[in-house]
C-alpha cells in the first residue's frame, strides 16, 4: 500500500471529494489498528494482576501500587499527550503508531528488569508512549476510511481492543503466573534470577515488537471533513494542515464549552471507576476470598472478554437505535441510561461475603462500564473537525487521565491505606469510589444533553457548507 501524504494535504484544503478507500482497505487499517490497541491494553492491564507479587517482592503499599498503575502510566500523557495529538494531525499517522507500538512494548519488557519500586515506575512512565501515540492517530486514520453514515461499527471494533486487551491481560498473565511459579529458580542468561511477575512482563512485552512492520504496511488515507475556516488558515502559508492553536483553543473552550468540558468530565469520572476495577478488583478476590492469581486470572479475564466486549458492541447498537428514532443526542444520552442502571450494582459488587455473587455482578457492572467507552470516538468526531481530532482526542485522554488514572486507583489505595487502614477493607473502598463517582458522572450527562445537540448542528452548518 502507498502512502499519499502530499496529496492528503492538498485534497483536505480543497475539501476532498475524492471516492473513499475501499471497504477491504478499511477494514484491513482496522484489524491491524485494533490489534494493536489490544497488545497496548494487555501490556497496560498486566499490572493489576500483579499487585500481591508485586507488594510482596518490592514491598510497598498500596497507595506506591497505584502510582504504578495510575500516576506513572498518565504522567506522559499529561507532558506529551496533547504535543502527540497536535502531531497525529500534521504527519504520517501511521508512523508516528509504528514508533509508539516499539517504545510501549520495549519499555513493558523491561518492567521484568525492575528490581525496585523507582526501576519500575520509570519503566511505566515509558509504557504511557502506548495510548498517547496510538489512539489520537488511530481514530483518525479510521475516520478518514469510512463515510460518517459507515463509521460507527469501525470505530465501535476499534475500541472492543479495551476489552480484548484487559481480559486477555488477565487470562493470559493469570495462566503465565500459575505455569512459571512452579519453576524453581526461574532464570534468563545475561540476566539472572528473576521472579514470575518479572517474567509476566517480558512475555506480555516482547510479542508486541512484531506488529511494527504490520502497522507500516496501513496505507494513510486522504484526510477529510476539513474545517473550511481552518482549511483557508492553512492555505494562507500555514504548514501542511497544521492550524493554529488558539484556533483548537477557541473552539474547544468557547465556541463548544459546555459541551466539551461536560463529557470531558463526566467521562473522566467514569474512566476514573473503570481503571479502579481493572486495577483493585483482582486484590479484592484474593485478600477477600484467597483465590489465587491463576483463579482471578482466569474468572475475570473470562468475563472481561466476553461481557466487556458484548457491552462495547452492544452500546453503540444502542446508541445508533436512538439515533434512528429522532435523538440527536444519542451519543450521550445512551452512555447516561448505562450510568444510571450501572450505578447500585457497582456500589453492592463487593459488599456481598458470598465471592461467586459478587463475580456475578462483575458481569453486568464491567460489560456495561466497558460499553460507556465505546462511545467516545464518534461522540467526539462527529462534532470535531478533521484537522482537530487528533488534538481533540488528545485531550480527551489527557482529561480522562489525569483523573482516571492518577486520581481513580490512588483515591482507592489513600481510602484503604489511611481511612480504613487495613488492606483487608478493599472492598469498602471501592464501594465508596463508586457512590461519590458514578451519581456525579450521571448529572454530567444529563446537563450535557442540550449542549451536545447544538454543538452537533454547528458541526452539521460547517459540514454542509463545504
Amino acid at each position: 500500500m502507498i502512502d499519499s501524504e502530499k496529496q492528503n494535504k492538498s485534497a483536505a484544503l480543497s475539501g476532498s471529494s475524492a471516492p473513499w478507500p475501499s471497504p477491504v482497505a478499511g477494514w484491513w487499517a482496522v484489524f491491524v489498528l485494533t490489534t494493536a490497541y489490544t497488545a497496548a491494553y494487555i501490556d497496560r492491564q498486566i499490572l493489576g494482576l500483579l499487585v500481591e507479587p508485586i507488594r510482596n517482592t518490592l514491598n510497598v503499599n498500596d497507595t506506591q501500587i497505584s502510582l504504578l498503575g495510575g500516576a506513572a502510566f498518565a504522567l506522559f500523557y499529561v507532558i506529551m499527550g496533547l504535543p502527540l495529538g497536535r502531531l497525529a494531525d500534521r504527519v504520517n499517522r501511521k508512523k508516528l503508531i509504528a514508533v509508539g507500538v516499539f517504545l510501549w512494548s520495549l519499555m513493558t519488557a523491561m518492567c521484568g528488569l525492575a528490581t525496585h519500586f523507582w526501576h519500575l515506575f520509570i519503566m511505566r512512565v515509558g509504557v504511557g508512549i502506548g495510548e498517547a501515540t496510538l489512539s489520537p492517530a488511530a481514530i483518525s486514520i479510521i475516520s478518514d476510511y469510512f463515510p460518517p453514515n459507515k463509521r460507527a461499527r469501525p470505530l465501535g471494533t476499534y475500541m472492543v481492543a479495551l476489552a480484548i486487551g484487559s481480559g486477555l491481560a488477565f487470562i493470559v498473565g493469570g495462566q503465565a503466573i500459575q505455569f512459571l511459579s512452579g519453576i524453581p529458580d526461574l532464570s534468563i542468561p545475561l540476566i539472572g534470577t528473576i521472579e514470575p511477575w518479572q517474567a509476566a512482563f517480558m512475555i506480555v512485552g516482547l510479542p508486541g515488537l512484531l506488529l511494527v512492520p504490520l502497522v507500516l504496511l496501513v496505507g494513510e488515507p486522504k484526510r477529510r471533513g476539513i474545517r473550511p475556516a481552518a482549511a483557508a488558515s492553512a492555505s494562507q502559508g500555514k504548514k501542511g494542515l497544521e492550524i493554529p492553536l488558539k484556533e483548537v483553543a477557541r473552539f474547544v473552550f468557547v465556541e463548544n464549552r459546555n459541551t466539551f468540558m461536560l463529557i470531558f468530565l463526566s467521562f473522566g469520572l467514569l474512566g476514573l471507576h473503570s481503571l479502579t476495577l481493572t486495577m483493585w478488583l483482582p486484590p479484592f478476590f484474593q485478600r477477600t476470598f484467597g483465590w489465587t492469581t491463576g483463579e482471578v486470572g482466569l474468572r475475570l479475564g473470562a468475563i472481561i472478554l466476553v461481557f466487556a466486549s458484548i457491552g462495547m458492541i452492544g452500546g453503540t447498537s444502542i446508541a445508533q437505535w436512538m439515533s434512528q428514532r429522532g435523538h440527536k443526542d444519542a451519543l450521550l444520552r445512551a452512555p447516561l441510561y448505562i450510568t444510571l442502571v450501572m450505578t447500585p450494582l457497582a456500589i453492592l459488587l463487593t459488599l456481598f461475603p458470598n465471592p461467586w455473587i459478587s463475580l456475578a455482578l462483575c458481569v453486568p457492572v464491567i460489560g456495561l462500564s466497558f460499553g460507556l467507552f465505546a462511545f467516545v470516538p464518534g461522540l467526539l468526531q462527529s462534532i470535531t473537525p478533521n484537522q482537530m481530532r487528533g488534538q481533540l482526542g488528545a485531550l480527551f485522554s489527557l482529561f480522562n487521565n489525569v483523573i482516571g488514572m492518577i486520581f481513580g486507583p490512588t483515591l482507592v489505595a489513600l481510602i484503604t491505606d489511611y481511612v480504613f487502614r487495613d488492606p483487608m477493607a478493599l472492598k469498602y473502598s471501592l464501594a465508596v469510589v463508586s457512590a461519590l463517582t458514578l451519581p456525579v458522572s450521571a448529572v454530567m450527562l444529563i446537563f450535557g444533553l442540550k449542549h451536545f445537540r447544538k454543538s452537533t448542528d454547528d458541526a452539521q452548518e460547517w459540514i454542509d457548507s463545504m
